[in-house]
């Protein structure tokens, strides 16, 4: 362990100096370090013989590293009671005795006592309180300028990082967990010299990393840095003080091969460890486990529920009786034994003794009841537990048809809910909420279908308003927290000068990111250390600002979504929401209007889902020699996703609220007859999409502008006036023909700027882009797959800085305009995430506060994609709401071309309106001085005729 190194490299030296020490003192302390690792009772002796000595002899150095040495051996042994007991004797001591005051080097004794307060509180996993004393450690040690460092400093730092990293990945937290390993790992590699075993150091990283591996599911890496660590360990394993590294390796190691599905070498692992003949293994309670969850997967159900009991028993023993988080992963591992015995009853009645573990005042043996989020001892473990409940309580249904456990399965799904809104505010990093989302996801698939299965049998409407709940709390939630967050900043009463510092955070990360995914390999890693200081210091100040300002806190973590009845009174009599949900095996669809709401569970499997793939490639990159190679499978899709909600209501107008891979469909475009070319739905149906109806009342608060003003961006991409580069992040783009023909043509219908050539800068926009309501992009863009973050939109190169607009970059953007229109490639198209939905270019828009985009869904056609904007516009003008302009300019287009290839798909449907569709204050001076001169008459001739009325 390291911490074990730094009292070697601390304690001894000071002994060294010590003029009054007797031969027993020094007798009894070289006993006790002797017995350390071989003999607890007898260590424990001799500690507390030369802590005695010490007092008595006034030897205050011998006394204090007593006292850290003997609860370096608690915690080795995992005696928590004897190591808390110590921990409170020494703090008493530094704190009342007097003699302590003017010791030499009390500080260090007070270093480590601030360490071991974090040892023993992160053994007994209360994270938040351990994760408090590691990093007042840290602040003071990297508060040393490196240079002053000594071999205790680097030492202590080293483990500091890495409890910081287990904490952070026992909470979820794994950006935050591998960026302290891989710190750690660097640290150790840099300072080789000053540190008594830096190999060791490094394997101990190696392992602890392997976990962050190991939760994010990539097992092949976690694998190979268990497999070298353990080699390694093997080597030293005559030396007593690796034993412990030795048997948890192997736990790990047997894990990993579990979550793989590779019982077989779980439990050759596990045997192999047994070999070594450790007498005294403090980790029998985990090797118990996991060889409970290899015979589990097994189907050897009975030996498993033999290893669980014993680990049980084991547990409740080392726990004192005492509840813990430990308890409630053993009962939930015997209630899911139990289930797969078919015993109903047992397997819930474990899951409840499970939860009960969780909270100290909660101990309802009723299913459906549910500890408090708020109170538990882990949240981690109560939202795990709770899925299990959840899915135990539906297979229950499914074995008895017994409605009651559907009931208790719907109030299980609202205690999850519930647990999901307290924990998401503890995750920092936008990273790992994405993750949380992602891993969530799959449960709230299940809560929604047990919805359907409840109201399907009793009828009830509170089962299809629970559903569309659910669905809601599932759906674009890093979007929604975002628009909350600038909605919070805004009305959560934070003075200017703390908004504008919390900008320059925000900025300063966003850069980092951008250089390090831009520089070369040798020059990431100070970039990567300098990103992480800047994220850490951030979060640390957002945590202070939501401390100090309450009503800000409550603003952006407000976890309401709109109901099924909000959303009902604010649609119109000709409108309808369609909210979908995919699953493995089915589409869920919740229709509503103004009057009615109904529910659809539709059939989905492999060949629908390679039937939308392959409908999106025949859009997307059309077959010249057969133009309507799309047309079969535009009526499959309809008919699959659509037909039976559109003949069950009346309505002219859709709301699509997509999920999954509905995300790469234009729905107008869907076909009712695959014969009829005219058969499109957009030729009876006005369609724009949603993120989440909760996105979309917000956005639709937004308030039109008076008057209207617009912005083009219309590049030239003239590759002869193209000027050197300036980074390796240019990008060469060709000459697009028929951009600025586009930005003259909307020009027309409202007042504002053409920003052209060289004014079509990425510093013009910035400048100028909070004068204008409208803002329009005819550019080249790229959506980028793999790193959504990085997808961009194009503007004119220029010599000294970027030409490209970065998803990223406009998370630190607020762009109050009421529509901004990317007529570009693939603007609406990106990777798919569960829960979030469509990650493209657009969302950064969204990210940054605009209520109306219009987007394309891929490499859309530079002519024809400037005929339809320009009808678009016109219609815009003429008051046409949003939905309906785009809508009018794509039938226009239809209707003026007669060329069969020019109305194919491609050139027309990729085109989508999102958000808030509705109508801008028209500009149409025509128009209105048309209404004004029929007002004017109109006036005259009933005066005219008033006047004869009573002349």
């Amino acid at each position: 362990m390291k911490y074990l190194v730094i009292l070697q490299i601390g304690i001894f030296l000071c002994f060294q100096s010590s003029n009054s020490q007797t031969s027993e003192l020094e007798q009894a302390y070289n006993n006790a370090y002797n017995y350390h690792y071989t003999n607890k009772d007898s260590a424990y002796h001799y500690y507390r013989k030369t802590i005695d000595l010490g007092d008595k002899q006034n030897e205050l150095e011998y006394m204090l590293s007593a006292y850290i040495y003997l609860m370096n051996a608690n915690g080795h042994y995992y005696d928590l009671k004897n190591y808390q007991k110590n921990l409170k004797q020494e703090d008493s001591l530094l704190l009342h005795d007097q003699r302590f005051k003017s010791l030499e080097n009390i500080n260090y004794y007070k270093d480590y006592l601030l360490f071991d307060k974090g040892n023993y509180h992160y053994k007994i996993k209360d994270y938040a309180t351990a994760k408090g004393y590691f990093q007042k450690l840290l602040t003071k040690l990297i508060s040393i300028p490196k240079e002053q460092r000594n071999s205790n400093d680097l030492a202590t730092l080293s483990s500091v990082y890495s409890f910081l990293g287990a904490i952070y990945k026992h909470t979820g937290k794994y950006e935050l967990a591998e960026y302290n390993y891989k710190k750690d790992i660097a640290l150790v590699s840099t300072y080789r010299d000053s540190f008594i075993d830096w190999t060791t150091s490094t394997m101990n990283s190696k392992k602890l990393l392997s976990q962050v591996y190991e939760s994010k599911k990539n097992y092949t890496a976690a694998n190979l840095l268990l497999i070298e660590t353990l080699e390694f360990y093997k080597s030293q394993l005559k030396d007593p003080s690796f034993k412990n590294r030795i048997l948890s390796t192997y736990i790990l190691l047997a894990k990993n091969y579990n979550l793989q599905e590779n019982f077989s070498s779980a439990i050759a692992t596990l045997d192999e460890s047994a070999q070594l003949h450790f007498e005294d293994n403090p980790f029998s309670r985990e090797v118990d486990l996991i060889y409970g969850d290899a015979y589990l997967g097994f189907k050897d159900f009975d030996k498993a529920e033999a290893y669980f009991t014993r680990a049980l028993l084991k547990i409740t023993t080392y726990r004192e009786n005492q509840k813990h988080p430990d308890l409630a992963e053993v009962y939930a591992r015997l209630g899911k034994v139990a289930l797969k015995k078919k015993n109903i009853q047992v397997a819930l009645t474990n899951y409840q003794r499970a939860l009960m573990q969780l909270e100290d005042d909660f101990n309802n043996p009723e299913f459906s009841s549910n500890p408090d989020p708020n109170k538990v001892l882990s949240k981690i473990v109560l939202i795990t537990t709770l899925k299990e409940k959840l899915n135990t309580l539906l297979e229950s249904y499914t074995i008895t048809k017994d409605i009651e456990y559907l009931k208790k399965a719907n109030i299980t799904s609202k205690a999850f809910i519930k647990t999901l809104d307290v924990l998401r505010p503890e995750f920092e990093s936008k990273l790992d909420k994405e993750f949380l989302t992602t891993e969530t996801y799959p449960t709230i698939q299940t809560m929604v279908l047990i919805s359907y299965d409840l109201y399907q049998e009793s009828k009830e409407k509170k089962y299809l308003n629970d559903a569309f709940y659910f669905i809601e709390k599932s759906k674009s939630i890093a979007l929604l927290e975002a628009h909350r967050n600038s909605e919070a900043t805004k009305y959560g009463n934070i003075p200017e000068d703390v908004f504008s510092e919390e900008q320059l955070y925000r900025a300063k990360i966003s850069y980092l990111d951008k250089e390090i995914f831009n520089s070369k390999l040798n020059e990431k890693d100070a970039l990567i250390d300098s990103l992480f200081t800047t994220k850490k210091r951030y979060y640390d100040y957002i945590a202070k600002i939501e401390k100090d300002y309450p009503k800000y806190h409550a603003l952006k973590y407000m976890s309401d979504v709109i109901s099924t009845e909000e959303i009902k009174k604010q649609l119109n009599k000709n409108q309808s929401l369609f909210s979908y949900l995919v699953t493995d095996n089915s589409i869920l669809l919740i229709v509503l209007n103004h009057k009615n709401e109904t529910f659809y569970k539709l059939p989905f499997n492999e060949n629908l889902k390679k039937t939308i793939t392959d409908f999106y490639r025949q859009l997307s990159t059309p077959n010249i020699e057969d133009r309507t190679a799309y047309s079969k499978n535009s009526a499959l899709i309809y008919k699959a996703i659509i037909e039976p909600a559109l003949a069950a209501n009346h309505t002219s107008d859709i709301i699509i609220l997509a999920d999954d891979v509905l995300n790469y469909i234009p729905f107008d475009v869907l076909q009712t007859n695959s014969e009829n070319e005219r058969s499109y739905l957009l030729s009876k149906y006005t369609i724009s999409y949603a993120s989440s109806a909760t996105l979309l009342q917000e956005q639709n608060k937004t308030m039109v502008k008076s008057s209207n003003k617009l912005m083009i961006f219309a590049p030239h991409f003239n590759q002869n006036t193209s000027k050197q580069k300036a980074s390796q992040e240019r990008i060469d783009f060709g000459p697009l023909l028929y951009n600025g023909k586009e930005a003259q043509n909307i020009s027309a219908y409202f007042k504002g700027t053409v920003y052209d050539g060289n004014k079509a800068s990425i510093e013009n926009f910035q400048k100028d882009f909070g004068s204008y309501n409208l803002i329009h992009f005819a550019t080249h863009a790229s959506a980028n797959d793999e790193f959504p973050d990085y997808s961009y939109l194009a503007f004119e190169d220029t010599e000294d800085n970027s030409n490209l607009l970065y998803v990223k970059d406009l998370y630190n953007y607020h762009i109050d305009a009421d529509l901004v229109t990317l007529s570009a490639c693939q603007t609406g198209f990106g990777k798919l995430q569960k829960g979030e939905g469509m990650l493209s270019l657009a969302r950064g828009f969204n990210y940054a506060g605009v209520p109306a985009l219009v987007t394309s869904l891929w490499k859309i056609n530079d002519q024809s994609t400037s005929e339809i904007m320009k009808l678009f516009y016109e219609n815009l003008s003429d008051g046409l709401n949003k939905k309906e302009a785009l809508r009018q300019a794509k039938l226009s287009y239809l209707n003026s071309n007669d060329d069969a290839i020019l109305r194919h798909p491609y050139y027309w449907s990729g085109i989508l309106i999102t958000g808030n569709t509705a109508a801008l204050n028209t500009t149409n001076y025509l128009l209105w001085s048309i209404l004004t001169i029929i007002g004017i008459l109109l006036i005259w001739f009933l005066n005219k005729k008033l006047f004869k009325l009573f002349k």
